[in-house]
């Protein structure tokens, strides 16, 4: 079980996590998910408890990026990549970017701190609306730190 780091802002979340995926071949890095919060009140066991519930991919999820490697080869291959269009409940295809790939913290960095024009281009301009962007800017390093932890087991 790998550790997953949660940073909520507004009603969003942005996930940090270790990853294994297999399939024909396995890929394992930092998965980054943007995905939907929900604020709730109250709680069935003390009053006046507050929180919020990070949506599942299937219902909330906005965009995610993919900082892999396959790992079941004697060379590491790098799979650098985003899914930009998340579709019917799933993450879509995958979108390789060139500077992705050759400065994977740094671009996942910018795009994450320009998250208020990436939910509104991703047609989320109610929740773009919730970022507080100097938090998001305050956050940032624990957030880098939490993709560069979670980039090996």
């Amino acid at each position: 079980m790998s550790t997953i780091y949660a940073f909520i802002n507004g009603q969003v979340a942005i996930t940090v996590q270790y990853w294994v995926e297999r399939y024909e071949e396995v890929d394992a890095g930092a998965r980054i998910d943007v995905r939907r919060a929900e604020p709730y009140e109250g709680s069935h066991h003390r009053d006046g408890a507050e929180g919020h519930r990070v949506l599942p991919v299937g219902d909330g999820g906005i965009w995610r990026v993919d900082l892999s490697r396959r790992i079941d080869s004697e060379v590491p291959e790098q799979r650098f990549h985003h899914h930009p269009d998340f579709q019917n409940g799933d993450v879509g295809p995958r979108a390789f970017d060139e500077e992705l790939s050759a400065e994977p913290l740094d671009w996942t960095e910018r795009r994450l701190l320009d998250l208020p024009a990436l939910l509104t281009e991703k047609g989320h301009e109610d929740l773009a609306k919730s970022i507080d962007t100097e938090q998001l800017v305050r956050s940032m390093p624990l957030i880098r730190m939490a993709i560069e932890a979670s980039l090996e087991p």
